[in-house]
């Protein structure tokens, strides 16, 4: 295995931050590990084994991050974490032990200030290095089922064909059904639609010997997803187009994404008297009672969503008047 995949994690605090309506949890990450190496974090409900593949029966929630630190915010019934790194073309490396994301002195899960992960496996010999040929860094890699499938989310991939100690003189490589092209130097190729690639290449050393063949399947994604609105409940358009709702009606929001698909809706209201939230995950029909309730008076609703690959759609607007009103 390579011995970049294996994983030293550095110094992690879990720290707490007070909100008015209930404390969030922020767990901070840092990782000893290069600036532009890519990880993924699990978040768990139960402990997952670590000694076998039987894990526990409720799925994490898998967070994929390019660099050596991460903060994230824990959703309350999600009890602990593990991290591995990500290598080229699929290669995975080790996850660390399972930690806890709340910190407890006395449990064996807690997070101490520092600690160092074993290294649970030595290479009994130093494998071949791998040359790096086509650049990761437009590359997102989202889990479906069994497999992992690499997003594009640039106008461009970027092909590196060779450092003096690498050995490698010239690289031919062709996108989809376009001619084959030879690259000597560090060269970007254009991906212009969205939609599924098939990438060919191979490299020459500086005797002429061919490698084999590589291919490399993705998908190029840059779209956001689409958010529609819909009430649930008694409404009535009225004089000007002016929409009548009751204290009855909710707000339905569901959205499509074409490619990698949708990953969260976010929403959020501000009132008339000051008071605003932060985005927060859309997870049921939103309440106008309740809305009015909190704002007791007129307020704004804010939402939009974001799909698996981090494509963001523009924040959308609804204003609630006095008397049930909505423009």
């Amino acid at each position: 295995m390579n011995r970049n995949l294996l994983l030293i994690l550095g110094i992690v605090f879990l720290t707490f931050s007070s909100l008015v309506s209930k404390p969030t949890r922020e767990l901070r990450i840092v990782i000893d590990a290069e600036a532009d190496a890519n990880f993924e974090l699990e978040l768990w409900q139960e402990k997952p084994n670590e000694s076998g593949d039987t894990i526990a029966p409720k799925p994490p929630e898998s967070i994929l991050f390019k660099g050596n630190r991460i903060t994230v915010t824990p959703k309350d019934n999600f009890e602990y974490f593990r991290v591995r790194r990500l290598g080229e073309y699929g290669a995975k490396g080790f996850w660390t032990q399972v930690y806890s994301t709340n910190v407890d002195p006395g449990s064996p899960l807690s997070v101490p200030k520092e600690f160092v992960a074993k290294k649970t496996f030595v290479p009994q010999a130093e494998p071949k290095k791998v040359v790096s040929v086509v650049s990761t860094d437009s590359f997102i890699i989202v889990k479906e089922k069994e497999e992992s499938v690499r997003y594009l989310t640039k106008n461009q991939l970027t092909l590196n064909p060779s450092d003096d100690a690498s050995g490698i003189a010239e690289v031919r490589y062709k996108l989809g059904n376009s001619h084959w092209n030879s690259a000597k130097t560090l060269t970007s190729i254009p991906v212009q639609e969205e939609g599924n690639y098939k990438f060919l290449y191979f490299s020459l050393d500086q005797a002429g010997n061919k490698e084999p063949m590589q291919v490399l399947d993705f998908i190029k994604d840059v779209s956001p997803p689409e958010t529609k609105m819909e009430w649930v409940g008694p409404n009535s358009l009225g004089k000007g187009k002016n929409l009548y709702i009751s204290q009855e009606t909710k707000i339905k929001l569901t959205t499509k994404d074409r490619l990698s698909g949708p990953k969260d809706i976010l929403v959020a209201y501000t009132c008339q008297s000051g008071t605003q939230t932060e985005f927060k995950p859309y997870n049921a029909e939103i309440s106008i009672f309740d809305l009015k309730s909190v704002c007791k008076g007129s307020f704004q609703l804010f939402y939009y969503a974001v799909d698996r690959v981090g494509n963001e759609e523009a924040v959308k607007t609804l204003n609630f008047q006095l008397g049930s009103e909505s423009n």
